[in-house]
């Protein structure tokens, strides 16, 4: 329960963190390289890491549609994968590049990387709508088990597609993605409060 504390919360936090990151990082009217375009992404990296674990915690706590939750959970991990795939390029781009034409270059690069294996295009858009939908199919599924109020669902859309509208909407993404899963944080506090009460 202590690791879903962290996840919960972590995740979007980071999330939040490369959204004001990218800003600064933009001031210039360019984005990379440099300090903060690494930074932000490394933020943006570990949050997905933290999401992959929230996917495998939020299966965990349902106790009814395995089936569904698994197709869900294996959903989420190859939409995260996606998304870190392209992290790691935007990294490998920025510490190699000079300037912000350059990563451009660099970046084309790694267009098959790795391993070209010719399905990169489709998880490139596939990835973020399989990451939410699994996301989002669990928070359901949460909903019905009565572990997530029914607004919790229409916050985690909504994180998205404002993240999706624009990338400088990131820390308001974010904030909705927290605000979505922190009924859960609330509950673990209250069962670990209940049990040194009752220890």
């Amino acid at each position: 329960m202590v690791t879903m504390t962290k996840t919960f919360v972590a995740a979007p936090l980071l999330f939040i963190a490369y959204g004001i990151i990218r800003w600064i990082d933009g001031a210039d009217g360019d984005h990379g390289p440099g300090p903060a375009w690494t930074i932000g992404h490394l933020l943006f990296l570990t949050g997905f890491i933290l999401y992959a674990v929230a996917l495998f915690v939020l299966r965990g706590l349902l106790a009814r549609a395995r089936e569904v939750s698994l197709v869900a959970l294996v959903a989420g991990l190859i939409g995260v994968a996606a998304f870190i795939r392209v992290i790691v390029i935007d990294l490998i781009a920025g510490f190699r590049a000079d300037d912000h034409a350059a990563m451009s270059v660099i970046g084309d690069e790694y267009d098959r990387w790795p391993g070209d294996l010719g399905l990169y295009d489709t998880l490139h858009t596939v990835g973020p709508l399989l990451f939410l939908a699994g996301l989002l199919t669990l928070a359901v599924l949460l909903t019905r088990e009565r572990w997530l109020p029914v607004w919790s669902p229409v916050l985690l859309l909504l994180g998205f597609i404002t993240i999706t509208i624009n990338l400088d909407l990131m820390p308001l993404g974010g904030a909705f993605l927290l605000v979505a899963l922190l009924p859960l944080d609330l509950a673990d506090r209250k069962i670990r409060a209940g049990s040194k009460a009752a220890g």
